[in-house]
């Protein structure tokens, strides 16, 4: 189920980085001779659940034998206000939605097993984190139709690299606010019992350089804060961070530590497809 979830979800998010709409899905699989039947059942059940919470239809594909299981989608939409990648200026605000690190503390839980102790609702809501995002479609249209953002992506791929990916397409740097960023879900938060010990857990490396997160990271005019009426509707309508500032390309990416000058060049890496 959560594989064809997943694999709905990681086009929509796609969509969703532009401000789109999306309408249709189609969806190629590759499927072993000896797969069972229900099995499929299953993923197919996911695809089309998936698709449809976000008003899409699955219009159509493909299915062939494989010698492992392959599912690539391809989703289509349309924008009113579209938002590109190439746009932000110095000056303007960095910011993103949700939180991130979920996905990458549920990878975590994988990983270390019992030396990772976690309460059980804390594993769960993590775990579904990783294997079954929610990609911000709804977001990302109202922030493209608020008028106000000059940049946007989803960050797959880990805050790191999506900073990276906007830098290069915008041909700016960026000031980061380390502790802004908001890490872990309050739902995690709060389902964590007594005192959330972060000393056992990296949290830069769970925000930062991980991904499988698909919260949106955006940009917007530095003057948005002047218009409280349509920050307090944006804040109402969506959980929104501003994590830093756009400074300009030949400064490159870095953390700002405290309130003086002293700077902590980030450094680029994350979930690496190739």
């Amino acid at each position: 189920f959560q594989m064809g979830w997943s694999a709905v979800a990681v086009n929509l998010s796609d969509i969703a980085a532009m401000g789109a709409h999306p309408f249709a899905f189609t969806i190629a699989m590759g499927i072993p001779a000896h797969t069972e039947t229900a099995f499929v059942d299953e993923v197919v059940e996911g695809i089309e659940n998936c698709a449809s919470a976000y008003n899409t239809a699955v219009v159509g594909g493909d299915i062939t034998k494989s010698k492992e299981l392959i599912l690539t989608g391809t989703c289509l939409g349309f924008a009113d206000n579209p938002v590109r990648r190439a746009g932000a200026e110095v000056g303007d605000l960095v910011c993103v939605t949700g939180s991130l690190g979920n996905a990458a503390l549920g990878m975590n839980i994988i990983k270390k097993g019992t030396k990772l102790k976690v309460p059980e609702r804390v594993e769960e809501v993590a775990k579904k984190a990783l294997f079954q995002p929610v990609p911000r479609v709804k977001e990302g249209v109202i922030l493209a139709d608020s008028g106000l953002v000059t940049a946007m992506i989803d960050i797959s791929d880990g805050l790191a690299l999506s900073l990276a990916e906007l830098a290069k397409s915008s041909n700016v740097g960026f000031e980061i606010y380390e502790d802004k960023v908001p890490v872990l879900s309050e739902e995690i938060r709060s389902a964590w019992e007594g005192d959330l010990d972060l000393s056992m857990l990296d949290l830069r490396e769970l925000a930062f350089y991980f991904g499988g997160d698909y919260e949106l990271l955006f940009t917007v005019g530095a003057k948005t804060l002047e218009n409280e009426v349509l920050m307090k509707r944006m804040q109402k309508e969506m959980k929104m961070s501003i994590i830093g500032t756009v400074v300009p390309s030949e400064e490159g990416i870095y953390f700002k530590k405290g309130e003086g000058k002293e700077k902590e060049m980030m450094e680029i890496k994350g979930y690496q497809h190739f």
